[in-house]
């Protein structure tokens, strides 16, 4: 393989140049493929507090998604990444034949919940009529639509795992623009559509993607594409699949327990008095926080793969060297997003909807819950090296005793005992205990890997 290609840059090049250059467009990309969500809820808000609840049930259905697809991609992105840093490139056309493989039948599996099951799944969260209608009617069309968004990760991430940043950060500021400018043709019905409410933020979201898939398929068969995918490379091989989940499980798992986290949440919640309300601020918490933090998600996505080529390479003072440089720009990241819930929660939520009890409720809900947000970044740091050295086995056992083991026992004891007032501070005493855990875990790999040393020494 040529030495300049984008593949081989991952081994070569400054660790620092070479963070910085592929994090900013990577940081945009997932700036505007946050948007999605984002900007649905901006705007479906001005219908309503049952039509932002509607979409805050359906939220943890759209992370488990969105886990799937990342999850599957980050493990393909990781694959492949490390067979070129081998040299084994036929073994990386191999792999992303098959990461495509798997997109198609995640694909099949969610339009056949989509089809079947949707009013199901929102009426086991919520008794409200209106809001079951509601989020059925949102969620049957993005079950529908999904294999856009798995195929659309699966290729972004056969483009990534090369050092390819820039291609899939102009394919998502295009196709977020489409779907911010259909967002409020349908959902209000302007220049002749017809007005279809929530329904048309779900098919402006899916349309966007569709035009996102085309590029990319483009794309994966042109010369720009250095992983040569052939048709033979689409034979499903059990051995690729258990290697790109043994990377990929885990990121699936983060998803489906933080999902699991909100889920139950707005269950309990339901029991609630003015429980559209309090269902309403976690949907727009969690995705205000998503988008706060794109930044360093945005370092993420190339700390992975410079992880995982450096790992295959055996270049074990590069893999310091990044994470030391991760580290420190996620302490600040963290720092700042947990400034702004702090200092401006309420101008964050009149972004929704300006409804007086959901503003001052949510004020309240925000100072509580934010509490020690400026860890999450350096969290996240850690999930991703072990996900690049391809062992994330540890971090998912943290995960599953914050999200499912303490979180809830608390949460739930905090409701029955005082309701709202201080059912918020189970976000951040289940985050501490948390913290305990995961480094009593994690201590032993780092430390045997000199990057606990490396780290208190302040050398790369």
């Amino acid at each position: 393989m040529n030495n300049r290609s984008n593949a081989s840059r991952l081994g070569k090049e400054p660790v620092k140049k070479l963070l910085l250059r592929l994090s900013i467009p990577a940081t945009i990309g997932l700036i505007v493929s946050t948007s999605y969500n984002l900007v649905d809820t901006i705007f479906v808000g001005r219908l309503g507090i049952a039509a932002i609840s509607a979409l805050s049930i359906v939220f943890p259905i759209q992370m488990i998604l969105a886990g799937i697809a990342n999850g599957m991609g980050i493990g393909s992105q990781s694959l492949i990444s490390r067979l070129l840093g081998k040299n084994q490139s036929i073994k990386a056309s191999h792999a992303a034949g098959n990461s495509i493989i798997l997109a198609a039948i995640f694909g099949i599996i969610a339009t056949l919940i989509g089809l079947f099951f949707s009013e199901n799944i929102i009426r086991f969260f919520i008794s409200d009529p209106n809001i079951i209608n509601l989020g059925a009617a949102y969620v049957r069309i993005i079950l529908l639509g999904s294999f856009s968004l798995f195929y659309l990760r699966a290729g972004l991430n056969i483009l990534r795992a090369q050092g390819n940043y820039l291609l899939p950060m102009f394919i998502l500021i295009l196709t977020a623009t489409f779907n911010i400018i259909l967002d409020p043709i349908l959902i209000f019905g302007l220049w002749k559509f017809p007005a279809m409410g929530v329904e048309g933020a779900a098919i402006a979201t899916v349309a966007s993607r569709i035009i996102s898939c085309i590029m990319v398929t483009v794309i994966l068969f042109s010369k720009i594409n250095e992983v040569d995918i052939r048709l033979k490379g689409f034979a499903f091989n059990t051995k690729i699949i258990r290697d790109i989940s043994i990377v990929g499980v885990p990121t699936i798992m983060v998803q489906l327990i933080m999902s699991i986290t909100i889920a139950g949440t707005n269950k309990i919640l339901e029991g609630l008095p003015l429980n559209a309300v309090y269902i309403a601020i976690i949907g727009i918490y969690f995705k205000l926080q998503s988008f706060v933090l794109t930044p360093m998600l945005g370092l993420n996505r190339s700390f992975v793969p410079i992880i995982g080529y450096n790992y295959g390479a055996k270049n074990y003072d590069r893999i310091k060297e990044a994470l030391k440089i991760a580290m420190l720009f996620s302490i600040f990241v963290s720092f700042i997003a947990f400034l702004a819930f702090q200092l401006i929660p309420g101008e964050l939520i009149k972004l929704f909807n300006s409804n007086s009890l959901l503003v001052n409720t949510g004020i309240e809900a925000f100072h509580r819950m934010n509490l020690i947000f400026f860890v999450v970044g350096p969290a996240i740091i850690v999930i991703s090296f072990f996900q690049g050295i391809g062992k994330a086995i540890k971090v998912f056992v943290v995960l599953a005793i914050r999200q499912i083991i303490v979180f809830f026992p608390i949460l739930f004891l905090l409701t029955v005992q005082s309701g709202h007032p201080t059912l918020w501070f189970a976000f951040p005493i289940s985050d501490s205990i948390a913290i305990i855990v995961g480094v009593i875990l994690t201590f032993p790999d780092l430390k045997k890997l000199g990057i606990i040393d490396m780290l208190l020494t302040h050398k790369p």
